[in-house]
């Protein structure tokens, strides 16, 4: 049996400042299922900060960090 499909390492590699066909098709996967799920297509960004950083950012200006 020929095998149909080429090597893992043709569909892993990125070419050129470009996604990989794998993270191509992967990406275009969770697009669709989002849409599917009732959300956006595209993912929102979120940050979290702790308490801890928060507090941090007056002193650390102070002592230069």
């Amino acid at each position: 049996m020929t095998n149909l499909l080429p090597p893992y390492n043709v569909w892993r590699t990125a070419k050129e400042d470009k996604e990989s066909a794998l993270d191509c098709v992967l990406h275009e996967l969770a697009e669709n299922e989002r849409v599917i799920n009732g959300q956006d297509q595209q993912t929102s960004i979120m940050i979290i900060a702790d308490s801890r950083s928060v507090k941090n950012t007056d002193t650390a200006k102070a002592e230069g960090i």
